[in-house]
């Protein structure tokens, strides 16, 4: 018997692997290695942000923008720690939120969703989880995640199940003294009726955080971020409840269906290039930037009283330079950017273009695998409307930021 055993399961184990391989080949869907040029371009609708305008055209540090079923613009400050709504013509409507603890005020806010049910929804670090609010802005209730905080990669997706995608981490400890490495960024769906969540798929993706004490009930947290040029987390959700997903450095966009499940890859054959000095030294110089002006720190104290959002001192020169001297850089530059779902279902991807930091073509693509061309001279957009209005968060001239809609060709709708 055990001669037999043995005689059969070496080929029995090698066909199951062959059929499992020709399995997974079946889901590949290549796409064409040629560009095919899209022709358009998106026409000026209005733009909002001025530095010596009224509270209302003033923004801090935009962290989201989405467009409701009407068309109005949803505008994220997290600085200000509140939403601006303006409609189709760029007219202010009014304010959702505002800086506080309390019912229907935001702490530590981070990314922005409209759900197709009308729900606002605020991803907000120092309550872990959401706010929600109706599209007038009356407050409906705190999504408190017990065991998950919101993570800031990867980004926010209303599901039509009811609730959001996003990516999430473990909560800080409120206490003590640790050194932990989280190798896994779980995708996960929140309905925000409530309840636990469920997990969509393990995105590996390595993370040390490092507390210890700050003072009387007060930890300092300090995260440790992947090297630059890892492959960032892009993810949206498709209309029938499916998700696209990248997040290795080759081109491959993964189709999940409503469980979690692979059931496409979209792929062309792009491979990632080696990192040059000169990329390394954008990355320095555009990380930089983002430490002096505040957009690239998230400022939270845990414990102390309140257990909110607490002021901290920003890091001065030397300390950023110290920082910027620890870089740390992946090998490779990833051929993938960026990523958005068009309420059409179709996929905008960016490719990474020639410079790192600067704007890359952008492919059009149906989820089944169709590629339908390519844009190139635009950004991409950060929201995009079902009427075909896009928004894309700027800077002007005088480094102010601001959000500017544009009216997309027909034919990249």
């Amino acid at each position: 018997m055990i001669h037999l055993k043995s005689t059969f399961a070496a080929p029995l184990l090698a066909a199951a692997l062959l059929s499992a391989d020709a399995a997974a080949q079946d889901r590949v869907v290549r796409l064409p290695e040629r560009d095919r040029p899209l022709a358009g371009t998106p026409a000026h609708v209005y733009s909002i942000g001025r530095a010596d305008g009224a509270a209302h055209e003033t923004f801090g540090i935009i962290s989201g923008v989405a467009f409701d079923a009407a068309e109005n613009l949803y505008v994220l400050d997290r600085q200000a720690r509140r939403v601006m709504v303006y409609d189709a013509s760029g007219r202010y409507l009014r304010q959702i939120g505002k800086e506080g603890q309390g019912p229907g005020e935001l702490m530590v806010p981070l990314q922005l969703a409209v759900g197709g049910d009308g729900s606002v929804i605020v991803s907000d670090l120092g309550r872990r989880g959401f706010s929600v609010f109706r599209t007038d802005g009356t407050f409906v209730r705190n999504v408190v995640m017990e065991a998950w905080m919101p993570g800031m990669s990867g980004g926010i997706a209303w599901h039509p199940r009811g609730g959001i995608a996003g990516t999430f981490r473990p909560p800080f400890s409120q206490t003590g003294q640790s050194s932990v490495t989280q190798n896994v960024l779980p995708l996960l769906f929140q309905p925000l009726a409530g309840g636990q969540p469920s997990r969509l798929f393990d995105i590996p993706q390595s993370l040390r955080v490092d507390q210890q004490s700050g003072g009387p009930g007060q930890v300092m947290v300090r995260v440790q971020p992947p090297p630059a040029f890892t492959p960032a987390v892009l993810m949206g959700v498709l209309p029938n409840g499916q998700t696209a997903l990248s997040f290795t450095s080759g081109y491959t966009v993964r189709i999940l269906d409503a469980n979690g499940q692979t059931v496409r890859y979209l792929q062309r054959a792009m491979r990632p290039r080696l990192t040059t000095d000169a990329d390394r030294e954008r990355a320095r110089q555009a990380r930089r930037e983002a430490l002096t002006n505040g957009r690239g720190r998230i400022q939270v104290t845990i414990g102390g009283g309140g257990g909110g959002p607490g002021p901290r001192s920003a890091p001065g020169r030397q300390d950023i330079e110290r920082m910027l001297a620890d870089m740390k850089f992946a090998d490779t530059i990833p051929a993938l950017r960026g990523l958005r779902v068009a309420p059409s279902g179709k996929l905008w991807v960016e490719r990474t273009g020639p410079v790192v930091g600067e704007d890359g073509p952008i492919d059009l693509l149906t989820p089944e695998g169709q590629y339908l061309g390519t844009i190139t001279g635009t950004p991409l957009p950060d929201a995009i409307s079902r009427g075909g209005l896009a928004a894309y968060i700027e800077r002007d001239e005088d480094d102010v930021e601001r959000v500017v809609v544009r009216r997309l060709p027909g034919n990249w709708r």
